[in-house]
């Protein structure tokens, strides 16, 4: 062994020369899949690119890596292109990476997918923030570009469904380097508008880099800060943009965003019309239910209620006390009747009736008596003679005597007399 021994840098530095003469190691594209990896705070990304048989150290420095569209995630396979080197401290070859891309994938694809998913587990898509949009604006914000056809689409749609819509402008730069941030600010001028409804947020049709504006992160966020409900028209109907995702409705054009928030003010119209007539019959059959649900009702509670029982036992106490007259009235009647009967059986069995009856048959005797009287016989005309000593009644001329002394006794007086002489009638005898 005459040469001399190659201290470690210099056999490190040996290998170094000998790979930067290879031209074929300079410029170099590797497919892998990802692992290992670690992005610490100095900004540089390491990780190993492996497939079934080998792996291959990799590192992108702060530079390099700021350039990456997409997040690296283990698993990933990725197209890594850069140049192989050695590095000195751990005295193994690596790849220096200045650029990577998914493998099958664009990078702004993948970048656009990874943002969609992180925003998706933040909540911004959820359709629980989704804003009602108002059935018929009074005045509408169109965030677009101030040229162009889309804001003259937006208008002639407006214009023709619903005229009595004021639109208001808050234009941005569509596409290219730095949109993101003046369509950011257009969202925040468009929420500040006075008397606003409604934000459209419209873009024509392009290409997918075109349209990388609308998957910016920030630009999301802005669409879920407003007051406003968005709506959002951006290029055809195949594409689907982050801002489609997050705002409260998304049409497929420009010009189906704009029918979206202005309806047909004539079909408005009509159904307000149709919905007028529906809801005069369904108030009409509505208080017919009502008006009979209440005399139900109504009949229910008076049959209940202490003024209708009180009203029926007032009927019943009117009956019932004019039943109670009437056996009192017939009580009484048969009683009077009774009495009467009584008082007349008593009547015939009292002394004052028997006296009475004594005293009408005495006054009928009397009568009798008196018709008999001598009294009664002397008013008619007649007399009656008696002797003036003994007062015998003289019946016949046989009776007297001559000189006896008589005394008549007639109705107005008594007349005294001698008898001079007494005959007998002729053939008396």
């Amino acid at each position: 062994m005459s040469a001399s021994p190659y201290s470690v840098s210099g056999v490190t530095e040996l290998i170094r020369n000998a790979l930067a003469v290879v031209p074929d190691l300079e410029d170099v594209l590797v497919e892998g899949e990802l692992s290992n990896l670690s992005t610490p705070a100095s900004g540089h990304v390491f990780f190993t690119l492996k497939d079934s048989r080998a792996s291959l150290k990799c590192v992108a420095f702060r530079s390099d890596a700021s350039r990456i569209p997409f997040r690296p995630e283990n698993g990933m396979t990725v197209i890594a292109h850069g140049h192989l080197g050695v590095y000195d401290q751990d005295g193994r070859y690596q790849l220096y990476v200045d650029r990577l891309e998914p493998s099958g994938v664009g990078a702004l694809a993948m970048a656009v997918e990874q943002r969609r998913r992180r925003l998706a587990v933040e909540g911004v898509f959820d359709d629980r923030l989704k804003r009602a949009l108002p059935l018929l604006p009074r005045r509408v914000v169109v965030v677009t570009s101030r040229t162009g056809a889309v804001l003259r689409d937006v208008l002639t749609v407006m214009h023709r469904r619903a005229p009595c819509v004021d639109v208001v402008l808050s234009p941005a730069t569509m596409q290219g380097d730095g949109a993101a941030d003046t369509v950011v600010r257009a969202l925040q001028r468009a929420d500040g508008v006075r008397d606003a409804d409604v934000i459209l947020l419209v873009r024509g049709g392009g290409s997918f880099e075109d349209l990388m504006p609308f998957n910016d992160e920030a630009v999301a966020h802005a669409i879920r800060s407003t007051r406003l409900p968005v709506v959002t028209g951006i290029g055809h109907e195949t594409d689907t943009t982050i801002a489609d995702l997050a705002a409260d409705r998304r049409a497929a054009t420009p010009s189906a965003a704009a029918e979206t928030v202005a309806p047909n003010a004539a079909l408005l119209r009509q159904d307000l019309a149709d919905r007028r007539r529906r809801l005069g019959r369904g108030v009409r059959d509505g208080v017919g239910m009502k008006r009979k649900t209440l005399e139900v009702t109504r009949g229910r509670l008076e049959r209940l209620s202490p003024a209708h029982r009180l009203a029926a036992m007032r009927g019943e106490l009117d009956q019932r006390s004019a039943r109670l007259r009437y056996a009192l009235m017939e009580a009484v009647h048969v009683k009077r009747r009774r009495v009467d009967s009584l008082r007349g059986r008593l009547e015939v069995r009292t002394p004052r009736r028997r006296l009475e009856l004594a005293r009408a048959e005495l006054g009928s005797r009397r009568n009798l008596l008196e018709s008999l009287s001598p009294t009664r016989t002397l008013d008619r005309g007649y007399s009656i003679t008696v002797d003036d000593v003994s007062s015998a009644l003289v019946r016949s001329a046989r009776d007297v005597r001559e000189g006896q002394r008589l005394r008549t006794i007639t109705a107005s007086g008594v007349i005294r007399s001698n008898v001079v002489s007494a005959a007998e009638p002729p053939g008396d005898g």
